[in-house]
């Protein structure tokens, strides 16, 4: 890890990053295990209120298409999915299944 990365909970002086999961978040988990967490957090709670597609469409303060909202909305989660998908990689295809990435380093 260089010395530019985020290291949330690893010095009195952690950046406020303005997500509540990652402001309080102990130090335990690695920045990208933070940002997934978080980033769930924040879909969760946007399921939780967000309106019908029609309402959605309604709260952009340019005018646009049903279609182009559409495609906003399926092209960003194809995207969000993309991207977890490259991030969980190495895990699922580790070589050996059978122990962790920290039992083979500690040997």
């Amino acid at each position: 890890m260089t010395k530019s990365a985020r290291t949330f909970g690893r010095s009195p002086q952690r950046p406020t990053t303005g997500c509540p999961h990652a402001d309080r978040v102990s130090g335990m988990e690695t920045p990208m295990i933070t940002d997934m967490v978080g980033a769930m957090s924040h879909l969760e709670h946007l399921v939780e209120v967000v309106g019908t597609p029609e309402q959605e469409l309604a709260a952009y303060t340019t005018p646009i298409t049903p279609e182009r909202h559409r495609d906003y909305v399926l092209g960003n989660a194809a995207r969000i999915r993309r991207a977890l998908d490259q991030l969980t990689a190495p895990y699922e295809t580790a070589a050996d299944t059978s122990t962790t990435t920290a039992d083979n380093t500690a040997a």
